[in-house]
């Protein structure tokens, strides 16, 4: 039976989100029905509303949620009503040659529904409206496939397990299990936002031996260091950010330099903080169409590498509640990472407040 639910829509590029009653279709046979309970506002849902990735609206945007079992499809049998579960944008078909051969975050299914959204589940007077990233989490209730969807220990607090959904997986993994960070390597992480933040404590999960946080906003440095950050970069507009971090290393550079606002003159800047041997790790999404330069005597001369993190390289059944694990254990910082509580209503304002770098998240509570 289809369902009213209330969602943010984003019926036009670079328009505010319309808090809508749209109707959610039911679920196919290998979907879930989930009702909401938090999800996080996260820089990407800001950049497709800004056309910087090309998700086409009209769209219920989101893709940091965590939310309770409320129906399952007549093909599901690995979830049920009232489990409690953490969305994930990246699915796995586990028939792709990526799952197959256990690369299950490059799986063909997921990359498909970052770009599409997968067949449409919600829609308005007839219009279809997509789900962003297969997961539409700015909605009461939402249909994804079950493949999406975690299940997680209810004892867990669902408005800090959102957070998982993304932020937190996306940033401690990238350092965790796409660059391998061992005891005692440096790292540099030029952008402290919620992504850069979980970067720079991965790397100290990890025993990095310096972690030097770099941004503009004074106010996100203080928080990296709350983080795990062992020294700060607040470099003046325009000022080469590098060399301050090779300054900080004795002239070497740093093992491994994370990039993660998605802009490619940082790209290049991490690239060149890197030591020889060192590896610059890319988690931020440049915009469509956006090239980096490279300074191509650095690959063979120096041996140093440009490489990309997707979703931290996680196997979600297996790290997220692994990371959840340690939370619990008050060994990973969730909780700190909460800025604001909001409604619906006021995503458009969590957008403007992320602009401003006031917040390291803004989270939804349904």
């Amino acid at each position: 039976m289809a369902l009213s639910t209330r969602a943010a829509v984003l019926y036009a590029f670079g328009e505010p989100l319309v808090v809508d009653t749209v109707t959610l279709k039911p679920p196919r046979e290998d979907e879930v029905v989930v009702k909401m309970a938090a999800s996080g506002v996260c820089h990407s849902d800001l950049s497709v509303q800004q056309a910087k990735l090309p998700f086409p609206p009209p769209a219920v945007l989101g893709h940091e949620g965590a939310g309770v079992i409320a129906e399952v499809g007549k093909r599901v049998t690995t979830l049920a009503p009232g489990d409690h579960v953490v969305l994930s944008w990246v699915e796995n078909c586990g028939q792709c040659h990526y799952c197959t051969v256990g690369r299950v975050h490059l799986c063909d299914r997921s990359q498909q529904a970052m770009m599409m959204g997968q067949e449409a589940v919600f829609e308005k007077d007839g219009i279809d409206i997509a789900r962003m990233a297969g997961v539409g989490s700015f909605a009461e209730y939402t249909v994804v496939r079950a493949t999406a969807a975690v299940k997680i220990d209810p004892a867990i607090p669902l408005d800090r397990a959102c957070l998982v959904g993304c932020g937190v997986m996306t940033g401690v993994g990238a350092a965790v299990n796409t660059a391998h960070v061992q005891p005692g390597e440096t790292v540099a992480v030029f952008g402290c936002g919620g992504v850069g933040l979980n970067v720079i404590q991965g790397a100290a999960l990890c025993g990095a031996g310096r972690i030097i946080a770099v941004d503009l906003n004074a106010k996100k440095l203080e928080l990296a260091r709350v983080f795990g950050a062992t020294d700060v970069v607040q470099p003046a507009p325009g000022e080469d950010a590098a060399s301050r971090v090779r300054e900080l290393t004795a002239g070497l550079g740093v093992d491994y330099a994370f990039e993660v606002v998605g802009v490619p003159a940082l790209i290049t800047q991490a690239f060149l903080a890197t030591k020889r041997g060192g590896k610059a790790v890319v988690v931020g999404v440049p915009p469509m169409g956006q090239d980096v330069a490279i300074p191509g005597f650095s690959l063979p001369l120096e041996e140093k590498s440009v490489i990309g993190s997707l979703y931290g390289s996680a196997n979600m059944r297996r790290d997220m509640p692994r990371l959840l694990d340690l939370y619990m254990q008050k060994r990973l910082k969730i909780d700190e990472l909460v800025s604001r509580r909001i409604r619906l209503d006021e995503v458009n304002g969590a957008f403007e407040a992320m602009e401003r770098g006031e917040v390291a998240r803004s989270v939804i509570v349904f």
